[in-house]
Protein backbone atom coordinates (compact mmCIF):
# COMPACT_ATOMS: atom_id res chain seq x y z
CA UNK A 1 0.00 0.00 0.00
CA UNK A 2 1.38 3.39 -1.02
CA UNK A 3 0.00 6.79 0.01
CA UNK A 4 -0.67 8.79 -3.14
CA UNK A 5 0.85 12.07 -1.93
CA UNK A 6 4.14 10.98 -0.37
CA UNK A 7 7.64 10.07 -1.55
CA UNK A 8 10.95 8.56 -0.38
CA UNK A 9 9.25 5.42 0.92
CA UNK A 10 7.17 7.26 3.52
CA UNK A 11 3.95 5.57 4.59
CA UNK A 12 4.40 2.41 2.52
CA UNK A 13 2.83 -0.64 4.17
CA UNK A 14 2.87 -4.33 3.32
CA UNK A 15 0.05 -6.68 4.21
CA UNK A 16 -1.20 -10.13 3.27
CA UNK A 17 -4.64 -9.57 4.84
CA UNK A 18 -7.40 -8.15 2.66
CA UNK A 19 -9.35 -6.71 5.61
CA UNK A 20 -6.24 -4.79 6.68
CA UNK A 21 -5.82 -3.38 3.19
CA UNK A 22 -9.46 -2.27 3.00
CA UNK A 23 -9.32 -0.58 6.42
CA UNK A 24 -6.22 1.54 5.77
CA UNK A 25 -7.99 4.62 4.43
CA UNK A 26 -11.12 4.53 6.59
CA UNK A 27 -11.80 7.82 8.40
CA UNK A 28 -8.78 9.67 7.02
CA UNK A 29 -10.56 12.05 4.66
CA UNK A 30 -8.26 13.43 1.98
CA UNK A 31 -5.41 11.29 3.32
CA UNK A 32 -7.33 8.17 2.29
CA UNK A 33 -5.98 8.19 -1.26
CA UNK A 34 -3.84 5.07 -1.47
CA UNK A 35 -2.50 2.85 -4.21
CA UNK A 36 -2.86 -0.89 -3.70
CA UNK A 37 -0.13 -2.65 -5.65
CA UNK A 38 0.31 -6.40 -6.00
CA UNK A 39 3.54 -7.65 -4.50
CA UNK A 40 5.95 -9.43 -6.85
CA UNK A 41 6.33 -12.95 -5.48
CA UNK A 42 9.46 -13.95 -7.42
CA UNK A 43 11.84 -10.97 -7.44
CA UNK A 44 15.41 -11.55 -8.53
CA UNK A 45 17.62 -11.63 -5.43
CA UNK A 46 21.31 -10.66 -5.42
CA UNK A 47 23.47 -11.52 -2.41
CA UNK A 48 20.28 -12.18 -0.39
CA UNK A 49 19.07 -8.63 -1.11
CA UNK A 50 16.02 -7.35 -2.94
CA UNK A 51 16.66 -4.54 -5.42
CA UNK A 52 15.08 -2.15 -7.89
CA UNK A 53 16.42 -0.05 -10.78
CA UNK A 54 16.25 3.75 -10.96
CA UNK A 55 16.11 4.90 -14.58
CA UNK A 56 16.25 8.54 -15.74
CA UNK A 57 14.04 9.73 -18.58
CA UNK A 58 13.68 13.23 -20.06
CA UNK A 59 10.60 14.36 -22.00
CA UNK A 60 11.27 17.43 -24.14
CA UNK A 61 8.03 17.51 -26.13
CA UNK A 62 4.62 15.89 -25.82
CA UNK A 63 3.48 16.40 -29.40
CA UNK A 64 5.24 14.83 -31.12
CA UNK A 65 6.25 12.71 -28.15
CA UNK A 66 10.00 13.14 -27.60
CA UNK A 67 11.45 10.80 -24.98
CA UNK A 68 15.15 10.64 -24.12
CA UNK A 69 16.31 7.50 -22.28
CA UNK A 70 19.56 7.60 -20.27
CA UNK A 71 21.60 4.51 -21.04
CA UNK A 72 23.21 4.39 -17.59
CA UNK A 73 21.20 3.80 -14.43
CA UNK A 74 21.73 2.40 -10.96
CA UNK A 75 20.51 -0.50 -8.85
CA UNK A 76 19.31 0.08 -5.26
CA UNK A 77 19.52 -2.79 -2.78
CA UNK A 78 17.53 -3.34 0.39
CA UNK A 79 19.65 -2.90 3.50
CA UNK A 80 18.58 -6.15 5.19
CA UNK A 81 18.35 -9.64 3.72
CA UNK A 82 15.12 -10.32 1.87
CA UNK A 83 12.62 -12.45 3.80
CA UNK A 84 9.07 -12.62 2.34
CA UNK A 85 7.69 -13.95 5.63
CA UNK A 86 8.64 -10.80 7.57
CA UNK A 87 6.52 -8.07 6.01
CA UNK A 88 7.10 -5.56 8.80
CA UNK A 89 10.85 -5.32 8.17
CA UNK A 90 11.06 -2.18 6.02
CA UNK A 91 14.82 -2.57 5.57
CA UNK A 92 14.27 -5.93 3.86
CA UNK A 93 11.44 -4.92 1.53
CA UNK A 94 12.01 -1.25 0.67
CA UNK A 95 14.99 -0.48 -1.53
CA UNK A 96 14.69 3.30 -1.32
CA UNK A 97 17.92 4.84 -0.08
CA UNK A 98 15.89 7.32 1.96
CA UNK A 99 14.74 4.36 4.06
CA UNK A 100 18.08 2.55 4.29
CA UNK A 101 19.95 5.64 5.53
CA UNK A 102 18.05 5.48 8.83
CA UNK A 103 19.61 2.13 9.73
CA UNK A 104 22.25 2.45 12.44
CA UNK A 105 24.87 0.66 10.31
CA UNK A 106 24.19 2.54 7.07
CA UNK A 107 27.21 4.86 7.19
CA UNK A 108 29.59 1.90 7.38
CA UNK A 109 28.36 0.30 4.16
CA UNK A 110 26.44 2.96 2.20
CA UNK A 111 28.29 2.26 -1.05
CA UNK A 112 27.25 -1.40 -0.89
CA UNK A 113 23.58 -0.44 -1.26
CA UNK A 114 23.98 0.63 -4.90
CA UNK A 115 25.40 -0.69 -8.15
CA UNK A 116 26.11 1.01 -11.43
CA UNK A 117 24.20 -0.60 -14.30
CA UNK A 118 27.54 -1.85 -15.65
CA UNK A 119 27.95 -4.00 -12.54
CA UNK A 120 24.40 -5.29 -12.90
CA UNK A 121 25.03 -6.05 -16.57
CA UNK A 122 28.08 -8.14 -15.65
CA UNK A 123 26.11 -9.99 -12.97
CA UNK A 124 23.30 -10.87 -15.38
CA UNK A 125 25.81 -12.14 -17.94
CA UNK A 126 27.31 -14.46 -15.31
CA UNK A 127 23.96 -16.16 -14.63
CA UNK A 128 23.95 -18.10 -17.89
CA UNK A 129 20.36 -17.19 -18.72
CA UNK A 130 18.64 -18.94 -21.63
CA UNK A 131 15.67 -18.14 -23.84
CA UNK A 132 14.07 -20.89 -25.90
CA UNK A 133 16.97 -23.21 -25.13
CA UNK A 134 19.55 -20.71 -26.40
CA UNK A 135 22.01 -18.97 -24.09
CA UNK A 136 21.58 -15.20 -23.81
CA UNK A 137 25.03 -13.64 -23.96
CA UNK A 138 24.03 -10.23 -22.59
CA UNK A 139 20.64 -10.31 -20.81
CA UNK A 140 20.90 -6.61 -19.96
CA UNK A 141 21.16 -5.42 -23.55
CA UNK A 142 19.04 -8.18 -25.07
CA UNK A 143 16.16 -8.49 -22.58
CA UNK A 144 16.06 -6.11 -19.60
CA UNK A 145 16.95 -2.72 -21.07
CA UNK A 146 14.83 -3.15 -24.23
CA UNK A 147 11.84 -3.99 -22.01
CA UNK A 148 12.49 -0.88 -19.91
CA UNK A 149 12.60 1.30 -23.03
CA UNK A 150 9.36 -0.17 -24.30
CA UNK A 151 7.59 0.36 -20.97
CA UNK A 152 8.87 3.94 -20.69
CA UNK A 153 7.62 4.96 -24.11
CA UNK A 154 4.26 3.22 -23.78
CA UNK A 155 3.59 4.72 -20.33
CA UNK A 156 4.27 8.25 -21.58
CA UNK A 157 2.23 7.60 -24.70
CA UNK A 158 -0.74 6.77 -22.44
CA UNK A 159 -0.45 10.19 -20.75
CA UNK A 160 0.36 12.15 -23.89
CA UNK A 161 -3.16 13.47 -24.50
CA UNK A 162 -3.63 14.46 -20.85
CA UNK A 163 -0.66 16.84 -20.66
CA UNK A 164 -0.96 20.40 -21.89
CA UNK A 165 1.92 21.17 -24.29
CA UNK A 166 4.24 23.93 -23.12
CA UNK A 167 7.10 25.25 -25.22
CA UNK A 168 10.68 25.72 -24.04
CA UNK A 169 10.27 23.28 -21.16
CA UNK A 170 11.20 19.71 -20.26
CA UNK A 171 10.58 17.19 -17.50
CA UNK A 172 12.97 14.74 -15.83
CA UNK A 173 11.37 11.53 -14.57
CA UNK A 174 12.73 8.76 -12.37
CA UNK A 175 11.35 5.35 -13.35
CA UNK A 176 11.59 2.49 -10.85
CA UNK A 177 11.72 -1.06 -12.21
CA UNK A 178 12.05 -4.51 -10.71
CA UNK A 179 13.33 -7.67 -12.37
CA UNK A 180 11.89 -11.10 -11.61
CA UNK A 181 13.72 -14.42 -11.51
CA UNK A 182 12.75 -15.16 -15.12
CA UNK A 183 14.09 -11.75 -16.29
CA UNK A 184 10.63 -10.21 -16.47
CA UNK A 185 10.68 -6.43 -16.11
CA UNK A 186 8.04 -4.72 -13.98
CA UNK A 187 7.31 -1.01 -13.66
CA UNK A 188 6.88 -0.09 -9.98
CA UNK A 189 6.34 3.66 -10.17
CA UNK A 190 7.20 6.88 -12.00
CA UNK A 191 8.59 9.80 -10.03
CA UNK A 192 8.57 13.46 -11.01
CA UNK A 193 11.46 15.53 -9.63
CA UNK A 194 13.56 12.44 -8.77
CA UNK A 195 16.22 12.63 -6.07
CA UNK A 196 19.60 13.75 -7.46
CA UNK A 197 21.61 13.77 -4.24
CA UNK A 198 25.10 12.28 -4.00
CA UNK A 199 24.04 9.64 -1.49
CA UNK A 200 26.71 7.11 -2.54
CA UNK A 201 29.81 7.01 -4.72
CA UNK A 202 27.66 5.45 -7.46
CA UNK A 203 25.19 8.32 -7.67
CA UNK A 204 27.93 10.91 -7.20
CA UNK A 205 29.44 10.05 -10.57
CA UNK A 206 26.19 9.19 -12.34
CA UNK A 207 24.23 12.29 -11.36
CA UNK A 208 27.00 14.65 -12.49
CA UNK A 209 27.33 12.93 -15.87
CA UNK A 210 23.57 12.71 -16.37
CA UNK A 211 22.99 16.41 -15.70
CA UNK A 212 25.71 17.40 -18.16
CA UNK A 213 24.20 15.15 -20.82
CA UNK A 214 20.72 16.48 -20.08
CA UNK A 215 21.93 20.00 -20.90
CA UNK A 216 23.25 18.70 -24.21
CA UNK A 217 19.79 17.34 -25.01
CA UNK A 218 17.55 20.20 -23.89
CA UNK A 219 19.85 23.06 -24.97
CA UNK A 220 22.27 21.96 -27.68
CA UNK A 221 19.91 19.59 -29.51
CA UNK A 222 16.31 20.54 -28.75
CA UNK A 223 16.70 24.33 -28.37
CA UNK A 224 19.39 25.24 -30.90
CA UNK A 225 19.90 22.07 -32.90
CA UNK A 226 16.45 21.87 -34.54
CA UNK A 227 15.34 25.43 -35.29
CA UNK A 228 12.29 25.90 -37.49
CA UNK A 229 14.32 27.58 -40.24
CA UNK A 230 16.35 24.39 -40.72
CA UNK A 231 15.28 21.21 -42.52
CA UNK A 232 13.34 18.73 -40.41
CA UNK A 233 15.84 16.58 -38.56
CA UNK A 234 16.19 12.91 -39.34
CA UNK A 235 16.22 11.83 -35.71
CA UNK A 236 17.18 8.25 -36.47
CA UNK A 237 20.46 9.51 -37.99
CA UNK A 238 21.02 12.46 -35.64
CA UNK A 239 24.76 12.96 -35.10
CA UNK A 240 24.62 15.71 -32.48
CA UNK A 241 26.26 14.83 -29.16
CA UNK A 242 23.64 13.80 -26.61
CA UNK A 243 26.03 11.96 -24.29
CA UNK A 244 24.41 8.84 -22.89
CA UNK A 245 20.88 9.97 -23.71
CA UNK A 246 19.13 8.08 -26.50
CA UNK A 247 15.98 9.23 -28.27
CA UNK A 248 13.27 6.55 -28.19
CA UNK A 249 11.28 5.91 -31.38
CA UNK A 250 13.25 8.43 -33.50
CA UNK A 251 11.60 7.37 -36.77
CA UNK A 252 8.18 7.96 -35.26
CA UNK A 253 9.12 11.46 -34.11
CA UNK A 254 10.42 12.24 -37.58
CA UNK A 255 7.19 10.97 -39.11
CA UNK A 256 4.95 12.95 -36.75
CA UNK A 257 6.91 16.16 -37.30
CA UNK A 258 5.99 16.03 -40.97
CA UNK A 259 2.34 16.68 -40.13
CA UNK A 260 1.48 20.41 -40.30
CA UNK A 261 0.55 22.10 -37.07
CA UNK A 262 -3.16 22.58 -36.48
CA UNK A 263 -4.12 26.24 -36.67
CA UNK A 264 -5.95 27.83 -33.76
CA UNK A 265 -9.08 28.37 -35.88
CA UNK A 266 -9.10 24.71 -36.85
CA UNK A 267 -9.01 23.47 -33.27
CA UNK A 268 -12.78 23.98 -32.97
CA UNK A 269 -13.68 22.10 -36.13
CA UNK A 270 -16.19 19.32 -35.54
CA UNK A 271 -18.38 16.97 -37.52
CA UNK A 272 -22.03 16.71 -36.46
CA UNK A 273 -24.26 13.86 -37.56
CA UNK A 274 -28.03 13.50 -37.66
CA UNK A 275 -30.15 10.38 -37.55
CA UNK A 276 -31.73 9.32 -40.85
CA UNK A 277 -35.43 8.47 -40.69
CA UNK A 278 -36.64 6.02 -43.35
CA UNK A 279 -39.66 7.12 -45.43
CA UNK A 280 -42.93 5.50 -44.47
CA UNK A 281 -44.60 3.41 -47.11
CA UNK A 282 -47.78 4.93 -48.52
CA UNK A 283 -51.10 3.16 -48.13
CA UNK A 284 -51.25 0.27 -50.54
CA UNK A 285 -47.55 0.54 -51.31
CA UNK A 286 -45.45 -2.50 -50.55
CA UNK A 287 -41.91 -1.59 -49.47
CA UNK A 288 -39.34 -3.28 -51.66
CA UNK A 289 -36.26 -4.68 -50.09
CA UNK A 290 -33.07 -5.67 -51.85
CA UNK A 291 -34.16 -9.32 -51.82
CA UNK A 292 -37.73 -8.75 -53.07
CA UNK A 293 -38.78 -10.80 -56.12
CA UNK A 294 -41.27 -9.92 -58.84
CA UNK A 295 -44.42 -12.05 -58.96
Amino acid sequence: LKPAGKSRGRGIQLSARLERILDVGVGRGAEARWIAQKYIENPMIINSKKFDIRQWVVVTRWNPLSVWFYLDCYVRFSFADYDPSKLKNRYAHLTNNSVAKHHEDFEDCADETMWHSDDFQAHLASLGATRGGTRVEDPWLEIVQPAMKRIVYQSLECAQDSVLPRGSSFELFGYDFMVSEDLGVWLIEINSSPDLSYSTSTTRGLVKAMLEDMMRVVVDVEKFGSRLDRPRRKWNTCRLNTGRYQLLEPARRRREEKFPRIKKDAAQLAVHGAAVRPRRARRGECPRGPDAEDD
